[in-house]
């Protein structure tokens, strides 16, 4: 048996909600032996991201290494570990699910002499000795020495496709955690300047290592323009949806039997915030609601707007969601993407439980990984001035609410 399997990265990790895949191989007797287990996420077998995940994919213990205490070799190695997560397992991956052809150096800088391509037939191109970059070799002091390889194969993003089983979760993932990347970017950009060699790892030789230079500059824009790229394909499912209804009339169908559900369940009972929802122009695939804030919370009185938008490949591609009115929370993205979490996929009405419960809940998750918004949550797990700072700013949105109501 084949599992395919990703894993985000730890919060608060060089790994911080990078996304990792891995190839499980299950023998027939499981569990007398264990499974082999492939890393996927190596930037073609180029990179290795841990001293026990080879750039091959493949694990092997390597014991010591997490014994290493010296500063001068643990953070620099953490630099660039935090660098090509942003790079490889997140701006590679997304820019080939979004068809994003972008050619580049081994380091993740562009190179505007090759030819782009959406879906290159192979990720490996011809050698070009103008993808000649840094990279870090370190002396015998450790430091990192600028060196000039004669050749570097041109490196297409990422061999990923838009049907991959992953794809739609890494749009959502993404839309989620975005703030939190650039605040990786601008905060690790202020500590090292973009051209700065990599260090390597005493661990690191030949071709199983981590090599590259910093880019932070490019990497930000690569990260707008992913996110541009996700919400114009939201876009595209609105325009699109008006021939889905007349063409997929059993999926239309289903969500417009869900949502006439859904509409009279809340008729009867509103507890969980839920006060209206609606279609937009009798449209299925479209749907808006308004949240209620809880009395006596930091949101009383308070109205907020949500949209979600449904795909036609419902529930293989989860709906799309979005606060319509400005929403500070915890977990809601600072332009309004909640993150939240579902047991029915399938099923519309848990959809909108798990937003409501949201604002319903006293407190939010202590799970970093939901912190969606960083700066509200440095305040809301801070000191007991910066707690009431957030319930400030929290009571202040409720009141500022209802200006956008018609």
């Amino acid at each position: 048996m084949n599992i395919k399997a990703m894993i985000t990265g730890p919060p608060d990790t060089p790994y911080c909600l990078g996304q990792f895949e891995f190839s499980l191989q299950f023998p027939r007797d499981y569990p007398s032996n264990p499974p082999k287990v492939l890393a996927l996420t190596t930037n073609h077998g180029r990179t290795r991201f841990n001293p026990n995940i080879y750039a091959g994919g493949k694990y092997r213990n390597e014991p010591g290494h997490d014994l290493e205490k010296d500063p001068t070799k643990l953070e620099p190695y953490n630099q660039k570990i935090r660098h090509e997560t942003i790079r490889i397992s997140i701006c590679d991956r997304l820019e080939g699910y979004l068809g994003i052809g972008q050619a580049l150096n081994f380091n993740g800088s562009t190179d505007s002499t090759i030819t782009t391509a959406s879906t290159p037939s192979s990720p490996l191109g011809t050698v070009n000795n103008a993808l000649a970059t840094p990279v870090g070799t370190p002396n015998s002091g450790g430091t990192p020495i600028a060196t000039t390889p004669s050749v570097f194969d041109s490196l297409y993003a990422t061999s990923v496709t838009p049907d991959d089983e992953f794809c739609d979760l890494s749009k959502r993932l993404f839309l989620t955690y975005y703030d939190i990347y650039q605040n990786i970017v601008q905060t690790e950009s202020e500590q090292i300047k973009d051209g700065t060699a990599f260090y390597r790892a005493p661990f690191e030789f030949g071709g199983n290592r981590m090599d590259g230079t910093f880019g932070y500059a490019l990497l930000a824009k690569r990260l707008e323009a992913i996110k541009a790229a996700i919400e114009k394909e939201t876009n595209e499912w609105v325009s699109e949806s008006s021939k889905w209804i007349s063409h997929l009339n059993s999926i239309s169908g289903n969500l417009k039997r869900q949502f006439e559900q859904v509409r009279e369940f809340y008729r009867e009972d509103n507890s969980g915030g839920v006060v209206d929802i609606e279609l937009t122009d009798d449209n299925p695939f479209l749907w808006n609601f308004t949240l209620f804030g809880k009395p006596m919370s930091n949101y009383d009185g308070g109205m907020f707007k949500v949209k979600m938008i449904f795909h036609k490949d419902f529930p293989d591609v989860q709906p799309r969601v979005k606060f319509t009115t400005p929403m500070y929370h915890v977990h809601v993205t600072q332009d309004g993407v909640p993150f939240y979490t579902v047991e029915k996929m399938d099923d519309a009405r848990s959809h909108i439980e798990a937003i409501s419960r949201l604002i319903v809940e006293d407190e939010p998750s202590t799970n970093p990984s939901t912190h969606v918004n960083p700066q509200a949550a440095k305040l809301h797990f801070g000191t007991k001035e910066q707690r009431r700072e957030y319930n400030r700013n929290a009571r202040r949105c409720a009141s500022r609410s209802t200006d956008y109501f018609d």
